[in-house]
């Protein structure tokens, strides 16, 4: 599908810069005010800025006239992300008060006339709330108040307009309620929004992300606990993959790759007769990389391990047997008795 691009002139035509649709430019004022500004593609000549339809030619013609600047917004310092339906349940209180889940607490807002922003902060786990914490959710929900071309906090009709252009998802149980997340370095925020007036019209859930990634992760596991007590190898060009989870890693569980050379395989062939010996030996000798449950990469690693058909299974003497085999040693044959001398 091609991408439709919203096009900038000058007052004579000449072509300024091009953005892409729902992208977002800055409006400097003579006063020195600075406003970012949504913007909607509607056809190569026209396009809706902050909810208000211009002609391209318009619109820079207004610009002009005033003697505002304006030009592409800088990339965003925080970006509005889509969420899953199962991610709602990441934005009420769980059931169960004593289940970790890494959330620091929530904001609960109201616009109440329109253009107020009254807010109540309720905490979960104050051990989290760290002064870095404190001032990072201070500049997010400010940046969505006053920077951002996305300002979702800004009002309730921007809320409205910028849930309508956006089209984030809508909660199964309420489709008047909607919702995004926000993800920093440390922290992940989700906003669940709902701009009808009489209704409270945002809730931000605050979590450690590291926490959060590991109370997801661990549920996973849960989910998959028949799958989890296997070890699988996976043939490749050099070798094998062995591929396991360690349920009793310092993070609280892990994934696990051990990097097995046909050169090892033989090298331990030749030290080791006994399978365990020859696993063992395998284990001590091989290139080893680890996925810790409270790590970003740790789903996918995990859904990987659980959902992909194996070459081999488990540390048994088949799979030594044929370990060996594909690194090109010959199966030992069994000695005949001879009854008879010759």
């Amino acid at each position: 599908m091609e991408q439709k691009e919203i096009r900038f002139i000058d007052s004579s035509y000449n072509e300024l810069f091009r953005i892409p649709n729902l992208g977002g430019i800055t409006v400097e004022y003579p006063n020195g005010q600075i406003e970012n500004k949504l913007c909607r593609y509607m056809d190569e000549y026209h396009t809706e800025i902050d909810g208000v339809c211009y002609h391209i030619c318009q619109w820079a013609e207004l610009m002009e006239r005033n003697g505002n600047k304006f030009y592409k917004a800088d990339t965003p310092k925080y970006t509005l992300e889509n969420v899953t339906q199962e991610e709602f349940a990441l934005m009420y209180r769980p059931e169960n008060e004593n289940e970790n889940r890494g959330c620091i607490g929530y904001i609960r807002a109201d616009f109440d006339t329109g253009k107020s922003f009254f807010t109540t902060w309720f905490g979960e786990n104050d051990s989290l709330k760290t002064a870095d914490f404190k001032s990072e959710v201070d500049n997010v929900i400010n940046y969505f108040r006053f920077e951002s071309h996305t300002p979702l906090f800004r009002s309730r009709s921007d809320m409205y307009r910028i849930l309508y252009h956006l089209k984030p998802t809508a909660y199964a149980h309420n489709e008047d309620i909607k919702a995004f997340k926000v993800q920093t370095e440390d922290y992940t925020y989700y906003f669940r929004c709902n701009p009808r007036e009489g209704d409270y019209n945002l809730y931000a859930f605050c979590y450690k992300t590291t926490e959060l990634d590991k109370f997801l992760n661990s549920q996973l596991v849960e989910q998959n606990i028949s799958e989890i007590d296997k070890d699988k190898f996976f043939m490749t060009d050099n070798g094998f993959t062995e591929v396991y989870f360690n349920p009793n890693a310092d993070a609280g569980g892990q994934i696990v790759y051990n990097e097995i050379s046909f050169d090892l395989i033989k090298e331990a062939a030749r030290k080791h007769k006994n399978t365990e010996n020859f696993f063992n030996y395998v284990a001590s000798g091989c290139t080893q990389y680890l996925i810790d449950i409270n790590t970003p990469e740790f789903r996918g690693n995990f859904e990987s391990f659980v959902n992909r058909k194996a070459d081999l299974e488990n540390c048994n003497s088949r799979t030594m047997a044929m370990m060996k085999k594909a690194a090109g040693l010959l199966p030992e044959k069994t000695k005949k008795t001879e009854f008879f001398e010759r």
